[in-house]
């Protein structure tokens, strides 16, 4: 070990034939840093700090409030193995966690923990940090309690259709009949609209730091979807060609969330209507079903990140159509 000319002292070692050189500003800093290198070559990286480097690549390509629902999810996951090492990490330990986190929580909850332990893992893979990812074919404990996804009204549905000409009455409208999500609908724009085609571009969504809205686009062009226009949507929507947002303030700019909290509010109160936006979405689902159209396109069409989401609302709404056909036989008999 030698001092160089700037103060500080370095050691070189040959690992594998090539040199490692370890720097610090007093010889103990150094000694500390090649007693470290040596335990992490033997043992690997630790589980905190490849969750660290993870979160520091990923994080900005999330929306804000997916960022919201990724770090408490992320700490549990450092708190639970931050000072293990990353290659020690086996299923039955991740599987263990999560069996002990799923007590008294929701399905969703304990399915963004497990998520975030296959995302950590799979970067984990692609850096070379482990061989493979434990976390890949553990699932979540059965019977967790879910947030049932509900429909509109019949009578909400029927006063959606006769209230387009209220002000904001076509949000309501567009959100039934494109399956959009409120982020999704907020940020649409008129040259989104194909009539030609008679498709709409889902190109960009938008969420709220606080009262601002801020857009967010794609990570990849595939990330972009084309959703048909329903003909009862077609007949609704402009002959003209039109320039703009769709959905916006009286400047012509995206809504603030208090400014789209006020106007749908009054709209709600003005039409009769009780469900959220998100229900409309539902009421889209629910169509794409009651059409036929195989879960595959439906998680096209609906935009699902996961199948299984899109297989949990297939399985809720046949259960709910089986109960309808249960009642009416219940009620037959031979006359």
């Amino acid at each position: 070990m030698f001092r160089r000319k700037d103060g500080l002292f370095q050691e070189i070692l040959i690992i594998n034939g090539r040199r490692k050189y370890f720097y610090g500003k007093t010889k103990q800093i150094v000694l500390q840093k090649i007693q470290e290198f040596r335990q992490t070559e033997e043992h690997g990286e630790m589980f905190r700090k490849v969750a660290d480097e993870w979160w520091n690549v990923h994080e900005p390509t999330l929306a804000y409030n997916s960022q919201k629902n990724y770090m408490p999810a992320l700490k549990r996951a450092i708190e639970a193995f931050g000072d293990v090492p990353i290659k020690s990490i086996e299923p039955t330990m991740i599987a263990r966690e999560i069996s002990a986190f799923s007590h008294g929580r929701a399905d969703k909850t304990v399915r963004t923990q497990l998520m975030i332990y296959n995302l950590i893992f799979r970067y984990a893979v692609e850096k070379g940090f482990v061989l493979y990812n434990p976390a890949r074919d553990l699932s979540v404990p059965r019977n967790l309690k879910k947030n049932k996804r509900t429909s509109p009204s019949p009578e909400d549905i029927r006063r959606v259709k006769e209230s387009t000409e209220l002000p904001f009455g076509m949000f309501a409208y567009f959100a039934m009949y494109t399956g959009l999500r409120r982020g999704e609908l907020l940020a649409l724009e008129w040259s989104d609209v194909d009539l030609k085609s008679r498709t709409i571009s889902v190109n960009k969504s938008l969420y709220y730091e606080g009262n601002k809205p801020v857009i967010k686009l794609p990570k990849t062009q595939t990330s972009i979807a084309e959703v048909p226009i329903m003909d009862v949507l077609m007949k609704k929507l402009p002959k003209e060609k039109k320039k703009g947002i769709i959905f916006s303030d009286e400047d012509g700019n995206y809504l603030t969330e208090t400014r789209f909290q006020a106007l749908w509010k009054k709209y709600c109160l003005q039409a009769g209507i009780s469900a959220s936006p998100h229900q409309f979405r539902h009421a889209y689902a629910t169509m794409l079903f009651e059409a036929g159209i195989p879960p595959e396109e439906a998680q096209a069409l609906l935009r699902h990140a996961q199948l299984s989401t899109t297989m949990d609302i297939y399985t809720d709404l046949r259960e709910a159509k089986l109960k309808r056909i249960h009642e009416k036989v219940y009620s037959v008999d031979i006359e």
